[in-house]
Parts: structure tokens; sequence; C-alpha cells
């Protein structure tokens, strides 16, 4: 079965997101603006489906990241301030 991990960039900043593949997809970097969420599409695991999702600024001096379930949505408001739902 396939599902999802929704990131939304909630910060006034530009944000590079990357989502692990351990349930299949691609595990680049991908630029999101303010304002503006993406999919990714993950299969439902055997294990549960669990992906790494990292979260890095445009010059890469600062980084953080989850650790969530496949269906699952991120509000990324800051380094400080990642809401997962």
């Amino acid at each position: 079965m396939t599902g999802f991990i929704r990131v939304a960039n909630n910060s006034s900043g530009v944000i590079h997101v990357f989502v692990s593949k351990y349930n299949g997809g691609d595990d680049g970097w991908f630029k999101l603006d303010p304002g503006e969420s993406d999919n990714w599409s993950r299969k439902e695991g055997a294990g549960g489906g669990w992906e790494v999702v990292g979260f890095r600024n445009t010059d890469d001096t600062n980084r953080s990241g989850r650790y969530v379930r496949v269906n699952t949505s991120i509000i990324f408001r800051g380094f400080d301030d990642i809401e997962v739902i």
C-alpha cells in the first residue's frame, strides 16, 4: 500500500528537505520555499513504514531531522520548531 509524507514550510526562509528511501522513492534534497509544501510517496512497509526526514538551510550551516511513520504530516516552522502530525 502506498502512503505519503507531507512537509509544509511555514518558516520565513528557504529550506531543503530529505526523505530517506527505506520504503521506496528518491532520497535527494528538495527545495521548499516559504509557504510551500510537498508530498513524498512511500510504501507502508511491513515494519510500519518508517522514514527519516531531514532539513537543512540553503548554505548547509543548520540541520535538523525527525524519524516518522509513513502517512505523517510535518510542519516546519524553524530548526527548533518542527511539528509532527
